[in-house]
């Protein structure tokens, strides 16, 4: 089923706001098994938004209208979508007392406008009592879904209405199964020469390959009107990537590294520490922002500069003065200086040469020293990665979190890869 997003409103075209909901809803279409073939912006123009929408009908089995559905003058999507349909605006009920009732609360209300309650006739609202009504519409058999552009707003009404109600309206049709595989360490087009027998071998499947630095994301999809036939082909597709990927898949579906390395600490038992330099925080954000996190996790440690590395976790002025910060000894003291501190069985270090300047011949820019502590040993690998700053950072982070995770699944303490972005 291919359908296509159309989002509404002068401050994405000039601009102003990134489209963050189109993405956002074609991620969860296409997570669905729901075919997206167009996203367009397009300003808050009568005449362009009717000719779009026309467009779109004609050539999409469902479209998805998001913006202009506010009480501003600017917000015109109802009124453009009545005419170019031919339907006219009539006032829904339940969205008009609701709007009643918030006036009622104040002394001396701000109207809220009954505009909100006035929808294209034939128009079923999605969900009346929340902040925001988006409203699903058939015309000649096509879906059309108009929802608020507000992010939170949008997003509610993608996962709790949109996606289960095409899902009611394909029932019978069409059966699908879906997996998304991230994978780290590999590049796309190496994953591409792994697959590449896979893609052609059955009718109904199809490979995609999605970068999302610094990982690719890889999806096997299988439709088919024979839900057996359709799971027979399903399994043997993930079965076949599992093993051509192996070690460089890091996650399923919605699951993130982090979540899988946190896992993987519960079920050992383990808490983790970490001594950050270059990569400043970005491990322990991506860490603590995993609900529940508290459990596996114990501390941080920002350490930028040689005498917090010396004061905090105790680097030797020696390995500083002959090494330096940049370096295989005081990565490994920083690891086993955090763990000491904190107590733990697990700990992990990251000091190395984000760039744009500092580099040398013998360091050059992209130079990062991770450090693994485990109850049995410290164990500490030089990269070379490439990139912006921030990619730097980006690839380090990642790294030194697979190295973990790989230690904690397979019980290997050498990476055993060269990561994504590392130089050849």
């Amino acid at each position: 089923m291919h359908g296509e997003i159309i989002a509404i409103g002068d401050e994405l075209v000039s601009g102003k706001v990134l489209n963050t909901t189109g993405s956002f809803a074609a991620n969860k279409l296409f997570s669905a098994g729901c075919q997206i073939t167009r996203i367009t912006s397009i300003g808050d123009d009568p005449d362009d938004i009717e000719e779009c929408l026309l467009t779109a009908i004609k050539r999409s089995e469902y479209v998805i209208i998001t913006g202009g559905l506010g009480p501003t003058s600017d917000d015109i999507t109802n009124e453009v979508a009545a005419k170019a349909l031919g339907r006219p605006l009539v006032p829904n009920e339940v969205i008009l007392e609701k709007i009643r009732r918030a006036e009622r609360r104040f002394v001396n209300p701000v109207s809220l406008s009954e505009k909100l309650a006035w929808l294209p006739e034939g128009a079923e609202v999605l969900n009346p009592e929340g902040c925001a009504a988006g409203y699903l519409l058939i015309h000649k058999d096509i879906p059309l879904f108009f929802l608020p552009g507000v992010p939170g707003e949008l997003e509610d009404h993608m996962v709790q209405r949109v996606i289960p109600r095409l899902n009611e309206l394909i029932a019978g049709k069409l059966y699908v199964r879906q997996q998304t595989f991230k994978v780290f360490g590999l590049a796309e087009t190496e994953i591409n020469t792994l697959l590449e027998k896979l893609e052609s071998s059955q009718d109904g499947l199809s490979i995609g390959y999605y970068p999302n630095f610094p990982e690719v994301n890889v999806t096997a999809t299988v439709k088919g009107v024979n839900p057996e036939e359709v799971n027979k082909i399903f399994e043997m597709a993930c079965d076949t990537i599992k093993k051509h990927l192996d070690k460089n898949i890091v996650a399923v579906n919605e699951e993130t590294l982090e979540e899988v390395v946190g896992r993987l600490l519960s079920e050992n038992h383990g808490v983790l520490v970490l001594a950050e330099s270059c990569t400043g925080g970005l491990l322990s954000q991506r860490v603590t922002s995993i609900p529940g996190s508290s459990g596996w996790f114990e501390r941080a440690v920002i350490t930028y500069s040689d005498k917090s590395k010396e004061d905090l976790l105790g680097v030797s002025r020696e390995t500083l003065s002959c090494y330096g910060a940049v370096s295989h000894r005081t990565a490994e003291e920083m690891a086993d200086g955090v763990k000491r501190l904190a107590g733990t069985g697990y700990s992990l270090a990251v000091t190395g040469i984000a760039g744009p300047s500092g580099g040398t011949s013998q360091k050059p820019v992209g130079t990062v020293y991770i450090a693994l502590s485990t109850p049995e040993r410290t164990v500490v690998e030089r990269f070379q990665f490439a990139g912006t700053r921030h990619m730097i950072q980006v690839l380090a982070a990642e790294t030194a979190l697979d190295w973990l995770r790989r230690y904690l699944s397979y019980g290997t303490y050498f990476p055993g890869y060269r990561s994504a972005g590392q130089a050849a």
